[in-house]
């Protein structure tokens, strides 16, 4: 009498068991993990600013060979963005001088790739000249008064910043601070490298703009990738 329901419960569990079951559930696993990494999060955030009507250009820092550059890209199409310029602010030497060795896993000049390196990958990608701009030089630099004369009366709707170290990020939000507006995403590709330490690069670049900005708010959003936060910025007049 109760043989059905035992042979049942057996086949149940020989199938949750198999192969057969992990290759069935893999494409969602694979949409999962694709939503969670920084492909998926600057989807997200164009999706966001579409559904938000957050208007603005997509600034990213730190390109190395344009791989979430070139998505960001597709995204600007896919969502019609068509007045948004990409912006892409890299120093085309690698790393800068690495100054604080605690749990640092970074070297100075990783992630090099010439600027002509990268022109020709984007226009291997079908890039218009007219869809991006790229400001090469390291930022202490490169982030400057004649830098904020050109981009004079723009926004940015996306911001993804790749910087990997405190010194590089630091001078990366008090530059953009002035083109954030409500709704602007703002991704940290290495928000918890150096093992998660507060004190460190890309946290404690964070902890310190928000103390010396009061009146900018940066909202947690998602999570991303081993070590990716994002954040939706609201800006108070009070």
């Amino acid at each position: 009498m109760h043989f059905p329901a035992l042979f049942s419960i057996q086949l149940i569990n020989r199938i949750i068991d198999s192969d057969a079951l992990g290759k069935l559930l893999q494409p969602f696993a694979n949409r999962v993990d694709t939503r969670l990494s920084e492909l998926g999060i600057i989807n997200q955030a164009f999706q966001f600013a579409a559904i938000n009507n957050v208007e603005g250009d997509y600034f990213e820092f730190g390109l190395y060979r344009g791989k979430t550059f070139r998505f960001a890209h597709r995204m600007k199409r896919r969502y019609k963005f068509g007045k948004m310029i990409l912006w892409g602010f890299d120093s085309f030497q690698g790393l800068p001088e690495i100054t604080d060795e605690r749990d640092n896993i970074w070297r100075q000049g990783a992630f090099h790739c010439s600027e002509s390196e990268l022109r020709a990958i984007l226009k291997k990608h079908r890039f218009k000249e007219d869809e991006y701009v790229l400001v090469p030089g390291f930022y202490k630099d490169s982030l400057n008064d004649l830098l904020h004369e050109r981009l004079n009366g723009r926004t940015s709707s996306v911001v993804y910043i790749d910087c990997d170290l405190y010194e590089s990020t630091a001078q990366v939000l008090a530059f953009i601070e002035r083109y954030l507006v409500n709704g602007t995403i703002v991704c940290f590709d290495d928000f918890y490298n150096y093992k998660g330490a507060s004190d460190q690069g890309e946290q404690k670049a964070l902890a310190e703009f928000l103390e010396h900005h009061p009146s900018i708010n940066f909202i947690p959003y998602l999570y991303y990738s081993p070590l990716g936060r994002s954040f939706i910025v609201r800006r108070s007049h009070a």
